[in-house]
């Protein structure tokens, strides 16, 4: 199993610390209050969004390129350039899409925060501590979420609101029916993982993401809340891949293998769905804490050179270095020293004080599926 010394980098610091500080009850109760969030006096179209999730990219990419503690060459570093890789070329296609006002732009968004929350994790086996990377990811995730959550067809559907449809119903109920089997999956790798301490902090939040979406009402806001939700999920048990020995690797598949199951469903789904495209020009505001604007100058040109060396590179690992990476053992001092450190401490204030606020949920409320909290989110970073 891989060694956390990367966790050392001081997590307070974390490229992804803002989705991942987010629990189930937290992250699915912010739909009621998405309306009344605290404005920084900045607004937003999708266009815009777009635009600077593109230049956060770069300027990550770009820090990264010049930090030797990030050598895609390096094996345990070729993860976070591979999802680094899938979210250039998804916002490319979200892009094209935009464009041409086609789905390929709800797609390119939807796959790009997949990516994202793939990335928070193999970000956890690199050492590097490069402030420039965790500042621009940070900003690069905010604009994603904020174009999945307010110009993704699921944010059309929650603004028409009503009831669920008999359709909508039953895909809620054969999304709760493969959670439940994701948990059972889950649970016979927890059983053979005991001494692998990063997959089993892995398979708890998978489960409590499970957990939680089991026990949803059947409710529009919990429908759509679900939908963002499966976005975390899927990132995580693509990025947690990597962290599993050879021995349970054929069992850990079957999870791997549900994402790309589940994702051929969702986009027959998005693809029957109409969508306005004029809402894509609607303005958002952006919360203090979604600072989406890079702080440094970065040209069209520097944008294409870095997401062209992105989206062209092999970053490819071979059996065996996939096998060192997942050989190295961790222990459970290194895994609550990561989690003390940031991942889960440093929920920005948003994390923390959307869970007091809204769900009122304490922390046995949420690891008990966050029952309270009567669904809805709008599942922001």
């Amino acid at each position: 199993m891989k060694k956390l010394v990367s966790l050392s980098l001081c997590l307070s610091l974390s490229l992804f610390a803002v989705a991942r500080a987010m629990k189930p009850a937290q992250i699915l109760a912010v739909v009621a209050k998405s309306d009344q969030k605290t404005s920084a006096g900045k607004k937003a179209d999708g266009k815009t969004l777009l635009d600077d999730a593109n230049k956060a990219l770069a300027a990550m990419i770009k820090a990264a390129r010049a930090d030797k503690g990030l050598d895609p060459k390096t094996p345990k570093n070729k993860l976070f350039w591979k999802s680094t890789q899938l979210i250039a070329k998804n916002l490319k296609i979200a892009k094209t899409g935009l464009v041409a006002k086609s789905n390929d732009f709800f797609k390119g968004i939807a796959v790009a925060r997949q990516a994202e929350e793939q990335m928070k994790v193999d970000w956890e086996l690199t050492d590097s501590k490069n402030k420039q990377v965790i500042e621009n990811g940070k900003k690069l995730g905010h604009a994603i979420a904020l174009l999945r959550i307010d110009f993704s067809k699921e944010a059309a559907r929650k603004k028409k609101g009503g009831e669920l449809t008999a359709k909508e119903k039953a895909e809620f109920e054969k999304i709760k029916a493969q959670q439940k089997e994701l948990l059972a999956k889950i649970a016979k790798l927890e059983a053979g993982a005991k001494k692998d301490k990063a997959l089993e902090k892995g398979l708890r939040e998978m489960k409590k993401h499970a957990e939680h979406i089991v026990k949803e009402p059947v409710t529009l806001d919990a429908y759509i809340a679900t939908l963002y939700l499966l976005d975390d999920q899927i990132g995580l048990i693509r990025g947690y891949e990597y962290y599993v020995d050879k021995p349970w690797r054929a069992d850990y598949l079957v999870l791997v293998d549900w994402t790309n199951t589940y994702a051929t469903s969702y986009y027959e789904w998005e693809t029957s769905v109409s969508y306005d495209w004029a809402l894509v020009d609607t303005t958002v505001d952006i919360d203090h804490g979604e600072d989406v604007t890079v702080s440094e100058s970065v040209s069209e040109e520097e944008i294409n050179s870095e997401e062209a060396y992105a989206e062209h590179e092999s970053f490819d690992m071979s059996e065996s270095e996939g096998e060192e990476v997942a050989a190295e053992e961790d222990t459970d001092e290194e895994v609550a020293s990561a989690d003390d450190d940031s991942m889960e401490d440093a929920s920005d204030d948003e994390g923390e004080d959307v869970s007091d606020a809204d769900s009122g949920n304490d922390e046995g409320a949420d690891d008990n599926g966050g029952d309270d909290d009567g669904g809805g989110d709008d599942g922001r970073r």
